[in-house]
């Protein structure tokens, strides 16, 4: 009798565990997985807290995958557009996720730009990142818009990468993450804004940027009312 309930154990601990795994709901329905793989009810057990330090890491990386590829075509300054440590408003963006909405979903985008001397925004100029896309792995998509070419590498686990070679001769470097879930946009949102200075530089080596804050920074720009 121990043995039967032994093994009765052991193979619903293995159900149990295959069903976390595939992220499988009631009824045998699949349910989305974000950029993270996480499923909404994932997401749902996390703490505010949680999901910032989540962001955090999330925002991390993608300075990771920026930092790698600018160095495959220029190991100088880069400018930068802006800020980009604030979630991005949820509900869309580079790829689907079933069910998404603005209150429900953020992603997240990055880039930087360059003036290569005596550019003209040429498709072979693009090459260096088409082989680094390539060495990683990453599906790869080649597009030419109003003269200006580019190349995505999808990277297959929440990220895309575009770059661009303008005929003006500005070329830039995009990091975009697929949509992820959150318990409230609108909370994660004020979480980092409100301890995020908004200073950034105008120009930075790859892989130089403010640091992120912490959970117990103070806030310093609260929520506008």
């Amino acid at each position: 009798m121990n043995t039967m309930q032994s093994m009765f154990r052991t193979v619903m601990t293995a159900a149990l565990a295959l069903g976390l795994l595939t992220g499988c709901a009631a009824g045998g329905d699949q349910m989305p997985a974000d950029a993270a793989g996480l499923t909404q009810d994932d997401v749902a057990k996390m703490s505010l807290h949680q999901e910032f330090d989540a962001y955090r890491d999330h925002y991390q990386h993608m300075q990771r995958l920026l930092r790698d590829a600018q160095l495959q075509v220029h190991d100088g300054e880069w400018e930068w557009g802006g800020g980009d440590r604030v979630p991005l408003i949820g509900g869309d963006g580079v790829a689907p996720l079933p069910g998404s909405d603005t209150s429900n979903s953020y992603d997240m985008r990055s880039g930087r730009h360059w003036s290569p001397p005596k550019a003209t925004g040429r498709e072979r100029d693009l090459q260096p990142m088409v082989d680094y896309f390539t060495d990683q792995g990453w599906h790869i998509e080649k597009r030419t818009l109003t003269g200006d070419h580019e190349v995505w590498g999808i990277t297959g686990d929440g990220w895309q990468l575009i770059y661009t070679a303008q005929s003006n001769g500005r070329y830039s470097l995009e990091v975009y993450s697929e949509p992820f879930w959150t318990n409230d946009a609108d909370a994660l949102s004020e979480a980092v804004g409100g301890r995020n200075d908004a200073d950034y530089p105008e120009r930075s080596l790859p892989g130089i940027y403010p640091d992120f804050p912490e959970w117990d920074d103070p806030i310093v720009s609260p929520p506008k009312i």
